[in-house]
């Protein structure tokens, strides 16, 4: 069965399937309108047999069992919608019943779960560079927003292959979120309990609930097709350049003693 959360109509849509969502938790649900994203709630059970078309990204929760038959076959499923340029995030995995190797680009990945009790510190990497605090999955995240969730993070990962760690523990190699760009789209893997902690509807002293629906929507809307900000700048300043060029060319064009703005006398 298919729960709709709705939202405005240019939201992003959402498909949602995990242990850890519950479609009829107001917090979460709250939570997830409350950044503009559309949730279509399916049970793990389901998930194989759902059409991936019409979604602009699928969350997952890593806790849950999305292999019910053996023609089942998760990373190719959701590596072809990645490929089509969808937006895959996946809270927890290895923890539970699938296996990292059971997604995509999996075999990658290695990873220490350490519940009880959870990490509780937080730090985005590299912040001053592109990787850390500038990327786009970070934009407007800070350490202690992501941080004393009660649990943060139920483990973190110790290989993250040729992903980009954006995340850690504090303690270098201790990966709590990885990103990775597939096809036209993107794929993050995190440690963090995203659903869990906005499911409680608590929050902390830095804000931590609004910074983890941020961080969702981060995610999900990020888009492969979105030029960096200083591509972006270029590209103005570009146009400005050429403008100026051609005005001035006009300028040299015009005969001595002609009225700027008026047309010449041939």
């Amino acid at each position: 069965m298919l729960l709709t959360i709705a939202a405005p109509s240019h939201a992003t849509r959402m498909l949602v399937s995990g242990n850890a969502m519950d479609g009829s938790n107001t917090n979460l649900t709250n939570a997830i309108t409350g950044v503009a994203l559309q949730a279509v709630f399916v049970a793990p059970s389901g998930f194989a047999a759902t059409d991936l078309a019409g979604f602009d990204a699928v969350w997952l929760d890593g806790f849950s069992k999305y292999h019910w038959s053996s023609g089942d076959d998760l990373s190719a499923k959701l590596g072809t919608f990645m490929a089509a340029g969808g937006n895959v995030f996946v809270q927890n995995p290895g923890f539970g019943s699938e296996e990292l190797a059971l997604y995509p680009l999996g075999a990658q990945l290695a990873a220490s779960f350490t519940y009880p009790p959870g990490i509780e510190g937080i730090s985005i990497v590299d912040t001053t560079g592109p990787l850390g605090a500038n990327h786009a999955i970070n934009q407007g995240l800070v350490d202690a927003g992501l941080s004393d969730w009660d649990v943060s993070a139920y483990g973190y990962f110790t290989s993250i292959g040729a992903f980009t760690g954006l995340t850690d523990t504090g303690t270098a190699g201790q990966w709590i979120t990885i990103a990775s760009q597939v096809g036209s789209g993107y794929l993050v893997y995190t440690q963090q309990g995203v659903s869990q902690f906005l499911g409680t509807g608590s929050d902390t002293g830095a804000g931590g609930r609004d910074q983890a629906a941020r961080f969702l929507s981060n995610v999900v809307t990020l888009s492969a097709a979105a030029p960096e900000p200083s591509i972006v700048s270029l590209v103005l300043f570009g146009l400005g350049l050429t403008g100026l060029l051609g005005a001035k060319r006009h300028e040299r064009v015009t005969p001595r003693g002609a009225r700027p703005g008026l047309p010449v006398r041939p």
